[in-house]
């Protein structure tokens, strides 16, 4: 599952029901359930799998149906040869991500992984924060997709656990009124599996 499908999956979500209209949304909602056995939530994160189900109820045109959604989600700025950088408009998840860089013990964590990958444990270690809210804190930075799975590591008793790196590696916020964007560097190799980007950028090509 990609960390920036995680990211972007809420605002697809709110956008999906307000484009299709809230009898169609339902139905969806069910199909995904009847199917995967999962909440249309988790399936926007893991995005191939609401693509199955949005093809079963609109054949052809579902690929021009995701587009139009990821655009109003997210735009590419610009790019180099190793980052993007994106500009999210939707304000669920720039809300979800200014919410996580607001607060201090998340901040902490983020600025721990920002230049150098490291395991659960190792980050536990280094923050100098309580151990049982630190890691759930962790864990809700994961499942928001705002940190990354990068490799392994060996843990001191020779397990080997999973390392972890921030998805984005520069934030700009802009705030006017109540409207919350964001300007996000992200690394190209986290994106490369991304069905959200991938949209967007069939979206340019055209």
């Amino acid at each position: 599952m990609n960390s920036f499908d995680r990211i972007v999956a809420k605002g697809v979500r709110s956008v999906l029901e307000e484009d299709l209209g809230k009898s169609t949304y339902k139905k969806i909602e069910k199909e995904v359930f009847d199917v995967h056995g999962i909440s249309i939530l988790d399936a926007v994160s893991d995005f191939s799998k609401l693509d199955l189900v949005l093809r079963k109820f609109f054949g052809k045109h579902t690929t021009n149906i995701e587009s139009k959604i990821f655009k109003k989600i997210l735009s590419i700025n610009n790019e180099t040869k190793t980052e993007s950088v994106i500009k999210i408009k939707d304000y669920d998840v720039a809300k979800t991500i200014f919410e996580a860089y607001g607060d201090p013990a998340k901040k902490i964590i983020l600025d721990l992984l920002l230049h150098e990958a490291k395991s659960i444990p190792e980050t536990i270690a280094k923050s100098k924060l309580p151990k049982a809210s630190t890691y759930t804190r962790i864990k809700e930075l994961i499942q928001d997709g705002l940190l990354t799975m990068v490799g392994f590591t060996n843990a001191s008793d020779g397990r080997k656990v999973n390392e972890y790196a921030t998805t984005f590696s520069k934030t700009v916020f802009e705030i006017n009124d109540e409207h919350i964007s964001i300007d996000a560097n992200i690394q190209k190799e986290f994106l490369r599996d991304s069905f959200a980007f991938n949209s967007i950028q069939e979206i340019k090509s055209m």
